[in-house]
């Protein structure tokens, strides 16, 4: 059965921790396992935190989030009103870092089945993270 869920946070770190819980328990209740879940938690922490740090770096804003689920995926779509920035378009980093942090991107790609960035999307950024039942990916 497909479903939808949408909310809305305040761009600000002390959420995040809601975001988290919140995503669980609704991915545990579509069928994701574990693994698959805490692999989606992080790649939507990690874009969460670059929404907050560099699209709006420190000033007020909103980040709308919606999840997409049907019986063979999970699609969370990530919307915020920020600087624009196509993270598909940073060049991935190299390995071993040299210095920390900086590989947010390279996580989500890592760890999400589909990373898709919607160009149509003129005020801020809409990203989509896609991730597949284990054994489910549709044919095609």
């Amino acid at each position: 059965m497909d479903a939808e869920i949408s909310w809305s946070i305040p761009a600000d770190s002390s959420e995040l921790a809601g975001v988290r819980a919140r995503l669980r328990a609704i991915l545990g209740s579509a069928g994701f396992d574990e693994k698959a879940v805490g692999e989606v938690l992080l790649a939507v922490d990690e874009r969460l935190s670059n929404i907050i740090r560099h699209a709006y770096a420190g000033r007020e804003g909103r980040i709308d989030l919606k999840v997409f689920f049907q019986p063979h995926q999970a699609r969370v779509s990530i919307r915020d009103y920020g600087e624009r920035f196509n993270p598909l378009k940073a060049p991935l980093p190299e390995l071993p870092p040299k210095n920390p942090g900086g590989l947010g991107n390279f996580l989500t790609r890592a760890l999400m089945d589909e990373v898709c960035y919607d160009e149509t999307c003129t005020d801020g950024n809409l990203l989509h993270l896609i991730k597949y039942l284990k054994n489910k990916k549709p044919a095609g």
